[in-house]
């Protein structure tokens, strides 16, 4: 595969607003961010992007024209800092030194502005935002290192035990909703993967795959972090599943969707191998294998246990039968006894 440093020098120098942003400045930027040495087809940036810009647009908007960052060479610039192993401090001061910054310009800006950048490069919902209200923990860098403020927020204890556990083919996003009655929302916050929303059991699902793909070059995560989330993606999402692709397909519009999502690679299916997302994949299997189908539609489709789907089918359809053969016996007796 070609380089990706060998991406021709494009201009960054336009505001980091412009939407939609041309496919050669997404490459410009993306050689700059990822730092990956493969080049990746364009559709790959797609999906990012629309969360790119939309970032940007939050920002601004809690901030407005007192946002000291007024172009994509200027996130360029504070991304590099931060890539580059620097504390929250260090980046601080950095941003203060920059040409485009003016004397007026507030910290509560500044703040703004590496925040903005941090969620660009990570897909973490990291600072708070009047207008981002998402009403769960904050995510808050104050100190150290970027890299080392991701690996105490993807830590690698587990809590919960896993014994009796299976995750068997029948744990994907359709069988969820058909057989469990889940409900399933997709995120572009890393952070939220697999979490579970118990006030209307919901599964909220990372699933910007090409991201994911993207980074298993690189070093900005924790080590096997990318790998495993891979994975579970893989487990939710199976390769070739015409009823999940579907399903897919209908979630949100063509943009803002990864299809790579749906080739994934090869499923994990012990639980024991899971690290960083161990204790979110035992409630959320947990809460799926405890769950009892309420409609007949969920009975129908539910063949988590095939020794008691049978017979109970198979009951069903005899007493269904059987009462059938009553009901027609009855209404000959009825014929018969007005027709001698």
């Amino acid at each position: 595969m070609n380089s990706i440093q060998s991406t021709p020098i494009v201009s960054l120098d336009s505001s980091f607003l412009e939407s939609p942003i041309p496919s050669e400045r997404q490459e410009s930027i993306v050689a700059h961010f990822w730092r990956s040495r493969n080049k990746f087809p364009k559709q790959h940036f797609q999906p990012y992007f629309q969360y790119y810009t939309e970032q940007c647009r939050v920002v601004y908007q809690s901030h407005g024209n007192g946002l000291p960052i007024r172009t994509h060479q200027h996130i360029v610039e504070i991304a590099t800092c931060v890539q580059d192993g620097s504390s929250r401090s260090e980046v601080n001061e950095f941003v203060q030194k920059c040409q485009w910054i003016s004397d007026t310009t507030s910290q509560e800006a500044i703040n703004a502005s590496i925040d903005l950048t941090v969620r660009l490069l990570f897909m973490l919902d990291v600072g708070d935002f009047a207008n981002a209200y998402s009403g769960r923990k904050k995510l808050l860098w104050v100190q150290g290192s970027m890299h080392d403020f991701v690996r105490e927020t993807f830590s690698e204890a587990i809590s919960l035990e896993h014994d009796g556990l299976r995750l068997d083919g029948a744990f994907n996003v359709c069988k969820m909703i058909r057989i469990a009655g889940f409900g399933v929302e997709l995120t572009c916050n890393l952070y939220d993967h697999l979490r579970l929303r118990d006030v209307d059991k919901t599964v909220i699902i990372f699933h910007h795959a090409s991201f994911l793909t993207v980074h298993r070059q690189t070093s900005i995560f924790p080590p096997g972090l990318v790998d495993e989330t891979l994975a579970t993606l893989a487990l939710l999402f199976p390769q070739g599943d015409k009823e999940v692709q579907r399903w897919y397909n209908k979630q949100d519009d063509p943009e803002e969707l990864d299809k790579n999502i749906l080739s994934c690679g090869m499923v994990g299916r012990q639980i024991g191998s899971y690290r960083y997302w161990h204790d979110r994949l035992v409630m959320l299997k947990t809460e799926f294998d405890r769950t009892q189908p309420s409609t007949i539609s969920q009975w129908w489709n539910d063949r988590r246990d095939g020794r008691q789907w049978y017979p109970l089918w198979v009951a069903l359809s005899l007493t269904v039968l059987f009462g059938l053969v009553q009901s027609i016996e009855g209404a000959l007796q009825v014929y018969k006894a007005y027709h001698p």
